[in-house]
């Protein structure tokens, strides 16, 4: 059995992140909203990058509040 550990590039890099986190995107307006919940529903502060620092895949690089172009991503990255 193997152990894979989930990763995002950032900046370049292949970085480990918590799977039990969730990435999330976020436009300006709406990052204050995006951080309270965050840490309200984890009971862990983000660490956050610019949109595009990250490598996002098939998530959507849209605010998850209003649908607008996201300029933040947030998320937890292991060690940090």
């Amino acid at each position: 059995m193997t152990n894979k550990v989930k990763t995002i590039v950032i900046q370049g890099k292949e970085t480990p992140i918590h799977e039990e986190h969730p990435i999330r995107v976020s436009c300006m307006e709406h990052i204050d909203v995006e951080l309270d919940d965050y840490v309200n529903y984890h009971d862990v502060a983000p660490d956050t990058f610019a949109i595009g620092d990250v490598e996002l895949g098939e998530i959507a690089s849209t605010c998850m509040e209003c649908g607008q172009p996201g300029k933040v991503v947030l998320l937890h990255v292991k060690g940090m």
